[in-house]
């Protein structure tokens, strides 16, 4: 596959894999948010059953208090008046509060909603499954909690008031909260087995009645009211209170549930962080692959070029000499070509080998302290050799000094350094200055710097950054351009940092091509000062 075949494969895969994360986390964030929503739910619920039972028991002590005192001449708040009203729905104000009018309301609407207790007192039954079937599990929880809150309402009620002494003793059933128009009323039937019963009870102020109420549940549901409710309604209505027909509405109630964390986001972000480093490893491993490949290809296609001459050489000349095509005069001089030849292409061979060794791990430096002068003088013999036969002239700078200080080096390796140096000095500085390759050695702090230079066109400033790389020569470029596989720079700053040292390209500011060679010095005879070559 082409290289836009396979980043477009790739593309597609990680589209996939982006689409697949995001529905996933879509869908991840919808449950966290519907958990969160149940949970503040559950919470407000869980504040509305308090509620409840707060103000049936508030409501419990006002009931079993006015049916005792009923009767009384003095209402107390927030019972406003007492009444009676005979069989013959006439009504007798027994006691009311002071500049009060009488509340008007319907006697025979109010005997209506009155109850007949049943004998031994009320009972409560569980709920019909029938009735609660339908209901979600929250509302079936309200429905038995309020048949709770009934049933202890009626423990409460079970303490029968009797009539005054010297009267029959009839026992009276416990006061009934109704609604008539907007008024409250708590009343009982004083004749339960007759039609005609005459009823006594009492009118309550609902707005205060509701604002002190509200009041007891202000911790819990800061924004909740009462509303009244048809006595008449289902008992699966949700938030009914027992001991009066109305209900309550909780409001807004924000921020119960403390915000925390979730750990659905932190998996989604690791996971989304783990698709983002999987899918940068992935494109710096194609990445690596296809430059790989561009980099074989390139080394065959210069690797072939290499050959070729060479071969084509020593197929041509080997075939002259064996024919005896060539006179006696020029046989050395076709023997001289057939050795440079031979040298070209061992210099090919011994980089790949070296190179191949380095990537191995399997070319060890050995080290050895020489002094500079030695070095010079084994190290720069074939270099020198090399630019007289590229017809450079060679001139080697080095003072005594300098000859005269040691360093720890492998003299094999920076004999092979210096040889690509100048190898390359003389097939790209051609066309420049003058054909001169110079060599010098000069101490720089601990260190000794051998610069090899040439004056040549020099290096171009967009092919800088990529010198030291191996194999950087296209196939194009191996076919068109200089002899070279791309390789000696590659294998030269390897070379020098396994020695401790360091390669580096140096341009001169008056142009041509400049690369330095740093060794470090041995200890005793690094110099105290400092010189730059």
């Amino acid at each position: 596959m082409s290289p836009r075949h396979v980043w477009a494969a790739y593309a597609a895969c990680v589209l996939i894999a982006v689409a697949g994360l995001a529905a996933l986390t879509h869908r991840a964030l919808e449950a966290d948010r519907a958990e969160a929503a149940a949970r503040q739910e559950a919470a407000v619920e869980e504040n509305v059953r308090l509620a409840l039972w707060r103000i049936d028991s508030a409501l419990a002590a006002v009931v079993a208090r006015e049916t005792a005192n009923v009767r009384s001449t003095r209402p107390m708040p927030p019972v406003v008046e007492t009444f009676v009203i005979d069989a013959a729905g006439r009504r007798r104000t027994i006691a009311a509060a002071a500049d009060r009018e009488p509340v008007r309301f319907d006697a025979g609407a109010v005997l209506a909603q009155l109850p007949l207790p049943p004998a031994g007192g009320e009972k409560f039954d569980e709920p019909d499954p029938s009735q609660v079937a339908d209901l979600s599990l929250q509302q079936v929880r309200n429905v038995f909690e309020r048949r709770a809150r009934s049933q202890a309402l009626q423990k409460n009620f079970s303490q029968q008031v009797a009539e005054p002494a010297g009267s029959a003793a009839t026992p009276l059933a416990a006061l009934s909260a109704v609604w008539s128009g907007d008024s409250l009323l708590l009343a009982r039937r004083l004749q339960p087995e007759s039609d005609a019963s005459s009823i006594e009870g009492c009118v309550i102020d609902w707005p205060r009645l509701r604002s002190d109420l509200l009041a007891t549940i202000a911790d819990l549901l800061p924004q909740a009211t009462l509303e009244p409710t048809d006595e008449t309604a289902p008992t699966t209505d949700q938030r009914l209170l027992a001991a009066i027909p109305a209900r309550l509405v909780p409001g807004d109630v924000p921020g119960l549930v403390a915000a925390a964390a979730s750990p659905v986001l932190g998996t989604l972000a690791a996971a989304w962080l783990a698709m983002a480093v999987a899918a940068a490893a992935v494109a710096g491993l194609l990445a690596s692959v296809l430059a790989l490949s561009e980099r074989r290809a390139a080394f065959v296609s210069s690797v072939t070029h290499e050959l070729r001459t060479p071969l084509t050489t020593f197929r041509l000349y080997s075939g002259l000499l064996e024919e005896g095509m060539v006179p006696p005069a020029e046989v050395p001089t076709y023997h001289a070509t057939l050795r440079r030849e031979a040298d070209r292409l061992t210099h090919l061979v011994e980089n790949v080998l070296a190179y191949a060794r380095l990537e191995r791990g399997r070319h060890a430096a050995r080290l050895t302290t020489v002094s500079v002068g030695d070095l010079l003088n084994q190290a720069t013999e074939r270099p020198a050799e090399r630019a007289r036969q590229a017809d450079f002239a060679w001139r080697l700078e080095a003072d005594q000094a300098t000859r005269r200080l040691t360093v720890t080096t492998d003299p094999a390796a920076v004999e092979q350094v210096l040889f690509n140096l100048v190898d390359n000095a003389c097939k790209y500085a051609r066309g420049g200055g003058p054909a001169m390759i110079e060599l010098a050695a000069t101490p720089r702090g601990r260190s000794l710097a051998i610069a090899v230079r040439d004056h040549g066109p020099g290096v171009a400033a967009h092919e800088a950054g990529r010198l030291f790389e191996p194999f950087r020569k296209t196939a194009r470029d191996a076919a068109e351009g200089a002899a070279g596989v791309g390789l000696g720079l590659a294998l030269s700053r390897r070379l020098a940092r396994q020695m401790g040292g360091e390669l580096a390209c140096e341009p001169p500011a008056d142009g041509g091509g400049r690369f330095v060679l740093t060794l470090p010095l041995t200890e005793a005879a690094a110099p105290s000062g400092a010189s730059n070559c």
